[in-house]
């Protein structure tokens, strides 16, 4: 049960505010539509902005409502679902998924806009996937992002599978199954099975009402499917240790952690040890999700880095 449950928490959700940019962001040019990846697989995407900076964004089900806080004129927001998940058409078999075929389709996205330099958003185990993009694409990558990270070794991964779930919780997921709710009623199972789910990857669980996605509209979004997924990806990964990998990457990387986050926090300190041009941020009082429990504290930092600077408060981390 504690192994399913950390799978759910590596990718599973992402997670209002901010009137300023919610209007700057209504005021620039959107746009939605679906692209072709593969033989029967589209990935949906939505645009906002047409500007010269580049910026896309895996995971669009929950982070295009809250990463619209970076709305600019001068900017291109590009969001999509990964294939099988959010708006993305499903996937016929888990041998259509792992983490190279996520690098393959976030290359995809790129190729179909046409955009020739980019910068990369990926949380949870996307944040993995980005820098692990970038060491194939370095020539079209102009700064990374990653948001409590997937661990670059197995070895340190391995430190969250110990991470206690309340047995309260536990039952209440348990007893969603055992009425059968999932069945009756697929999209009110989903939103109570995450209200649940959420509190032990948010520092403050009072902020979940914060989280606004469409996720449980999605069939792809019910929990027995992600949790498949998830486990499908972690999976094919075997005991992975991506340090070496990226050490001669020399793009910038923003490592950004919740003080509370239930993934190693070490896992984001050896990313930015490991790599060559990368800092490190820590959110307090935020676990998993400190976009959503910070927002006044993560969006600034992340909007100067954007733009080419490095945050004042951003660690440079000696080598382990």
């Amino acid at each position: 049960m504690r192994r399913v449950l950390l799978f759910l928490l590596i990718g599973g959700i992402v997670l209002g505010f901010g009137c300023k940019n919610e209007k700057e962001a209504s005021n620039l040019l959107m746009s939605e539509g679906f692209v072709t990846v593969d033989e029967g697989v589209v990935l949906r995407y939505k645009t906002i902005g047409d500007g010269p900076e580049t910026v896309i964004i895996p995971a669009a089900i929950y982070m295009e409502y809250e990463f619209e806080q970076l709305a600019a004129p001068s900017r291109t927001l590009i969001f999509y679902d990964q294939r099988g998940r959010g708006k993305s058409s499903a996937i016929a078999s888990i041998n259509q998924i792992s983490m190279d075929v996520e690098i393959s389709d976030l290359e995809a996205i790129r190729r179909h806009f046409g955009k020739e330099k980019i910068s990369l958003i990926g949380w949870s185990y996307l944040g993995g996937m980005v820098v692990l993009y970038a060491s194939r694409y370095p020539e079209h990558i102009n700064r990374i992002v990653q948001i409590g990270p997937l661990s670059p070794t197995y070895e340190i991964f391995q430190q969250s599978l110990s991470t206690p779930f309340d047995s309260e919780s536990a039952a209440q997921l348990q007893k969603l199954k055992e009425v059968g709710l999932d069945e009756s009623d697929p999209e009110r199972f989903c939103t109570q099975y995450w209200h649940i789910y959420m509190k032990r990857i948010f520092h403050d669980p009072g902020k979940i009402d914060l989280f606004r996605s469409d996720k449980c509209k999605c069939r792809n979004e019910m929990p027995a499917n992600t949790n498949l997924q998830l486990m499908a990806i972690i999976g094919k990964l075997k005991q992975w240790d991506w340090r070496e990998m990226v050490m001669c990457l020399d793009v910038p990387v923003l490592t950004i952690h919740g003080e509370s986050d239930t993934l190693p926090i070490e896992g984001s300190q050896v990313w930015v040890s490991s790599l060559g041009n990368a800092r490190f941020l820590v959110i307090r009082e935020a676990g998993h999700l400190p976009f959503v429990e910070q927002p006044e504290v993560f969006y600034p930092p992340m909007d100067v880095f954007l733009k080419g600077g490095w945050p004042a408060n951003a660690e440079v981390l000696s080598a382990h």
